[in-house]
């Protein structure tokens, strides 16, 4: 397992983000990821997953800088689907005049070269 990450201020607003994340993942998935997202619709599930990431650990609470939006989604691979994909999110926080981003991948052992073609979409997406 490993994980990849990236921070960047945008003065996109936070819906614009958004929108964005999504383009840049949807239009960022290489060959392997589409097979992959038709493997796991024919198991009954989606190409993309898309959730809402939450701090369920004890210390959340103690969080006094939350991020406006946060956004997720599993990227499938054509090996085994969403179990061997990415994982990529988005924490947004809006500051004013700009917005904070950071954006994550988990993947899976030999993922890597996965999430950094997912991870370099989202942020060109992003990115402004």
């Amino acid at each position: 397992m490993g994980e990849k990450s990236a921070e960047f201020r945008t003065a996109l607003s936070v819906k614009e983000c958004g929108l964005r994340f999504r383009s840049g993942i949807e239009g960022g998935r290489g060959a392997s990821a589409w097979i992959g997202g038709l493997t796991a619709k024919a198991l009954g599930g989606e190409t993309l997953t898309w959730y809402t990431p939450r701090d369920n650990t004890p210390f959340a609470a103690l969080n006094d800088d939350p991020p406006m939006f946060s956004v997720g989604v599993g990227v499938p691979k054509a090996q085994g689907a969403h179990q061997h994909g990415t994982n990529v999110q988005m924490h947004v926080w809006d500051r004013g005049s700009y917005r904070d981003v950071v954006l994550w991948a988990h993947h899976s052992l030999a993922g890597g070269m996965h999430a950094s073609k997912l991870l370099a979409a989202a942020e060109a997406a992003v990115r402004a």
